[in-house]
């Protein structure tokens, strides 16, 4: 059955991501679900939730970087092993240690130097990350806004100088987590608004303010193809059945169908893990669409 439930797919150009938010608040394990087939960079241990939540173990397709040039070489091995995304959890963190680095080896007496060399290290990895031929996806920790000799600098990811402001410049996405209770099963959520306190926002136009913790149903939404895990080649196809049965009913009997579905894909002996990935990409693609079909920017201006 051919499904209706998300837009046809485009030709996209590969694209650079950035989410930012408060450790714990699902960053990892959204990147974990989002994207199955890509390299990971991260720090030891870093990637247990996806172990635990997703169902399948990173490790093999991971990789440690000391520095940002350690992270700007991966993304050419990502390349050549032919993967699609490489995901550097937590870009925070790795700048961090890439100023260490610089520290250890700085002989100098300025001290502006040594940020001045982090900065082009940062700059030099944006570059190639922007240009790269795959998907780059940064998650970073949350800086809140501040004010500066009676200037505003935005809240962003958290990284030093004017870097939160130079580096989210050249994404295609760029997204701060938060949290909706009242959004059950999963509370959170990421934003992408015009807010003048925050850095946000979506080349693609196609991210509503309030969104799903979902960024691999954000870019499909979007128009790219986003690769599923190879050891589930059975769940885009029932992701795309449950979400356009919810899609036809206007939402009455959203409930009722999830569990009919839940014990269809139970019966069929599939691992409880990828039933609560499937459910949740279904789930969040109906969102998607409906807040598509909802207020128009125009109608949010009166016209």
């Amino acid at each position: 059955m051919a499904s209706t439930s998300s837009q046809p797919a485009q030709s996209r150009a590969p694209a650079f991501i950035c989410v930012y938010g408060a450790p714990g608040q699902g960053k990892t394990v959204d990147t974990g679900y989002s994207f199955p087939r890509a390299l990971f960079v991260a720090a030891p241990g870093a990637l247990k939730p996806i172990r635990a939540l997703c169902g399948y173990d990173p490790d093999p397709q991971t990789r440690y970087a000391a520095t940002m040039q350690d992270a700007e070489a991966l993304i050419t091995v990502a390349v050549q092993g032919g993967m699609d995304t490489i995901v550097i959890d937590d870009f925070s963190f790795l700048a961090e240690q890439t100023f260490n680095a610089i520290e250890q080896g700085y002989t100098g007496r300025n001290g502006y130097e040594k940020w001045g060399k982090l900065k082009e290290a940062t700059l030099k990895f944006r570059n190639s990350a922007r240009f790269a031929a795959i998907n780059v996806v940064l998650t970073c920790w949350e800086k809140a806004p501040a004010t500066k000799n009676g200037m505003l600098l935005r809240g962003g990811p958290k990284l030093p100088s004017d870097l939160p402001e130079s580096m989210p410049a050249m994404c295609d996405l760029v997204l701060r987590c938060a949290t909706d209770e009242l959004r059950k099963p999963w509370a959170g959520v990421y934003r992408c608004s015009l807010d003048p306190n925050w850095i946000m926002k979506d080349r693609d136009a196609g991210c509503p303010v309030v969104a799903p913790m979902n960024l691999a149903e954000i870019l499909r939404f979007n128009g790219y193809v986003i690769a599923r895990h190879p050891g589930l080649p059975w769940q885009e196809e029932c992701v795309a059945l449950i979400a356009d049965a919810m899609l036809s009913t206007g939402g009455a009997q959203d409930a009722e169908i999830g569990r009919k579905a839940w014990g269809q894909l139970e019966s069929k002996g599939y691992k409880t893990p990828h039933i609560v990935w499937t459910m949740r990409d279904a789930v969040d693609r109906v969102a998607l669409r409906r807040a598509a079909r909802g207020t128009t920017r125009m109608q949010a201006f009166g016209w």
